[in-house]
């Protein structure tokens, strides 16, 4: 599965395919400005943007990001 991570093309292995945005992002990417706060994305600590508009990555499955542009903190 590809995405375009900071302006990047980024490949997520295929064993974090199942999980959330914000999992693939600290653990498989190593991007760290996420974090990971109350779990059901109403503290916005985790939100990232996607193709531009802000969405909370606790809550999404990285499948959704799959073809989209994501941009981080560290991408800012």
């Amino acid at each position: 599965m590809q995405t375009t991570l900071n302006g990047r093309s980024f490949e997520v292995p295929g064993e974090w395919r199942q999980d959330s945005l914000l999992q693939v992002l600290r653990e498989a990417a190593g991007l760290v400005g996420a974090k990971y706060g109350c779990g059901a994305g109403q503290c916005g600590a985790c939100t990232v943007l996607l193709d531009g508009e802000p969405v909370r990555s606790c809550l999404l499955p990285v499948a959704a990001a799959q073809g989209r542009r994501v941009e981080t903190v560290e991408g800012l």
